[in-house]
């Protein structure tokens, strides 16, 4: 890891002065952050109570479709992939696995005759809430872990980076 002059005021530390703290030259593969991110994203996603999600016949991929219309309400296909960054085909199979577990009603869209908007279901309230529970618990962990403080800088970056390439990766794909 390289060495960061922290003697300089934050404030005063330009981009390209931070850029120069950090030694691009001799990056390897497991330097970059999207790796870092990846790694990290797989290693959490094997802490999943994969045994909940069994009993409840959902995949990692459902539970985070269930999660969006939690926080979102009603969606269709293509705004929950735009919003989530999956493919649409991913979305849609999930949704269909969430309709006929009944942890998501499907609803003819009164304004577009062959329109339909995912509704969650008490069944996809209740699981989700459950399972919320354990992951507040697993955020928890993480806080104490690296700091309350990196906590929230962490989650700032990472909110940060999302909403750029987040948004570069949208306006390319229209």
């Amino acid at each position: 890891m390289a060495n960061v002059d922290h003697s300089q005021p934050k404030q005063k530390r330009t981009k390209a002065a931070a850029s120069r703290d950090v030694d691009f030259d001799s990056m390897q593969n497991e330097d970059f952050i999207s790796y870092k991110v990846s790694v990290l994203s797989r290693i959490m996603d094997r802490g999943v109570d994969k045994r909940m999600l069994a009993s409840h016949s959902l995949s990692l991929s459902s539970l985070r479709v269930i999660g969006h219309l939690h926080t979102h309400g009603d969606g269709r296909v293509f705004g929950i992939a735009r919003s989530m960054h999956m493919l649409a085909s991913q979305v849609s199979k999930s949704l269909m696995e969430l309709v006929e577990s009944g942890h998501v009603v499907k609803i003819h869209d009164p304004d577009d005759r062959r329109g339909t908007i995912f509704r969650l279901s008490a069944k996809g309230r209740g699981i989700y809430e459950q399972i919320l529970f354990h992951a507040v618990g697993k955020q928890k962990e993480v806080a104490s872990l690296v700091g309350a403080k990196n906590y929230r800088i962490l989650s700032d970056c990472l909110d940060i980076l999302i909403d750029h390439y987040g948004n570069q990766t949208s306006s390319r794909d229209t």
